[in-house]
């Protein structure tokens, strides 16, 4: 007894012992500049996103907003981006031109100025598919592209997800505040008491969510110039496919020196789990601050055309999906004070029982919002592209 006492106050004390982790590298308190995305030399959108380096106990990121973002020719021609939300630049339609060379240049809000190379202008295969193959697992998609011409060899590709969603439970009553002598209480009535139909705008939503892992490919060293290779991977059971699911996949056909460069970056945030966690030095790419030599940048900025494929996956075509929902309801009895407690934190949803003669309501379903509502999960509003 006496030996174990003194090894677990040893292993309290080595345990207390512990210092937390200060990194040598030293940054400016503003951090170092971000350059992410590349220029879409077609009539898509060119996206721009600036952010800063943060501390890794920094509470959130930090956009580099108001700065003056464009596109500039080695002739000089200039095709300016506008900032959407703070750190986040785009213009469509540039149509660049093929045979010159391009630079992406920033002004930010504080007179410094960053470059990139001048860069060609890479053209990027179509995408020839974007399979599927289910399995009791669940879904995994891939990508199938080829270059006839053999000169694309690197490839990136990114995509965004869109699925519907329906509200576990449907929504036929709002609460109705009650100023009484002794305070506001709260009574539930019909959002709609001429029809008593259930609330349509919570009950149907898209929920959009971008992919955020660097997804790579190269034919180098390959016997032909094709790729097949794994796109995305949906869980059984995962809500994204319990209605009708959709991928909009973009191809890019990058240079070796953005490939390698992703390659690194890869490599760190999969270690680190940021992208922002690199150390700049490691990260050396063809953008530049101008106004200070010396000061590291992190982006690389490649120019082609965006290849773009869409593929809708319908809930009926994954047999067994057997997606079930979290949600959970609560019943809560017809009276003034039950109601008023639940309005704290619960959503009301339908009537749980009537009265023999279904005269009258005796109790409520009541959910979270989030079960209810299904805006807390994504637009009520149908995109243009869904059937």
């Amino acid at each position: 007894m006496k030996k174990l006492i003194i090894f677990l106050f040893i292993l309290v004390a080595f345990l207390g012992c512990k210092e937390k982790y200060i990194s040598p590298a030293v940054s400016p308190s503003t951090g170092y500049l971000v350059v992410d995305g590349s220029i879409n030399a077609g009539a898509g959108v060119t996206e721009i996103l600036l952010k800063r380096t943060v501390t890794l106990d920094a509470p959130s990121v930090v956009y580099e907003g108001g700065a003056a973002v464009s596109v500039i020719s080695e002739d000089n021609s200039i095709f300016a981006l506008n900032e959407s939300t703070k750190g986040h630049y785009s213009a469509s339609g540039l149509t660049l031109n093929k045979a010159k060379k391009y630079k992406l240049h920033i002004l930010t809000k504080d007179s410094k100025v960053y470059e990139s190379d001048l860069v060609d202008v890479r053209n990027t295969p179509a995408i020839d598919s974007v399979s599927w193959q289910y399995d009791n697992n669940g879904l995994q998609l891939y990508v199938n592209t080829h270059d006839a011409t053999g000169f694309t060899k690197y490839y990136q590709w990114d995509y965004t997800e869109t699925w519907e969603y329906h509200s576990p439970f449907l929504n036929y009553f709002n609460y109705k505040q009650l100023n009484t002598s002794t305070g506001i209480k709260y009574t539930l009535e019909y959002f709609d008491p001429l029809l008593i139909t259930y609330n349509a705008a919570i009950y149907k939503c898209w929920p959009t969510e971008n992919s955020s892992s660097i997804l790579l490919g190269s034919t180098v060293t390959l016997t032909s110039n094709k790729i097949f290779l794994p796109l995305n991977y949906i869980s059984k059971g995962d809500v994204k496919l319990s209605q009708l699911y959709s991928i909009n996949t973009r191809q890019y056909g990058v240079s070796e020196g953005r490939y390698n460069y992703l390659q690194k970056m890869k490599k760190n945030t999969e270690g680190t789990g940021s992208v922002f966690d690199a150390q700049p030095s490691e990260l050396v790419g063809n953008i530049h601050c101008t106004t200070n030599a010396s000061e590291p940048v992190i982006g690389y900025i490649d120019i082609c055309n965006v290849q773009e494929k869409r593929t809708f996956i319908n809930n009926t075509q994954v047999p067994d999906w057997n997606f079930i929902t979290p949600c959970l309801k609560t019943e809560i009895p017809n009276n003034v004070d039950s109601i008023t407690m639940a309005h704290r934190n619960l959503y009301p949803a339908f009537a749980a029982k009537y009265s023999p003669t279904g005269s009258a309501i005796l109790s409520y379903y009541f959910s979270t919002p989030n079960c209810v509502d299904c805006t807390f999960w994504g637009t009520n509003t149908k995109p243009t592209f869904w059937p």
